[in-house]
């Protein structure tokens, strides 16, 4: 999963975190959470030490939106379930960006 996640980032953003972690949990719904560390690119990190978090997390708010279906194929195929609830977001200044992925059916999924 963390190769996935990574091989992602590094095609959409242009580069891949330091590090991804994920974890699952063990209660209903089951959710998947990745923790990507260190994911901003060097235009993102300079808006970001510059006071321009807004720009920043607007710029990862598109991009999270433009690759939902990506992402959520992704994980639907290694997982063989189907995603109710996806949610993703970075912070402006640390880089670490972190994206969740729900699956039950008592949930409703977004609309796309």
């Amino acid at each position: 999963m963390a190769e996935k996640i990574t091989s992602l980032e590094r095609m959409f953003y242009g580069r891949g975190p330091r590090n991804v972690q994920v974890s699952v949990s063990d209660d209903e719904p089951v959710s998947l959470i990745v923790l990507s560390i260190d994911s901003l690119t060097v235009a993102d990190a300079v808006l970001g030490e510059r006071g321009h978090r807004e720009a920043v997390i607007r710029h990862h708010e598109a991009l999270h939106e433009a690759t939902r279906a990506d992402f959520l194929e992704a994980v639907e195929n290694i997982v063989g379930g189907q995603v109710s609830a996806y949610l993703a977001q970075v912070h402006p200044t640390t880089g670490t960006a972190i994206r969740v992925f729900v699956f039950s059916d008592a949930i409703p999924e977004e609309p796309a």
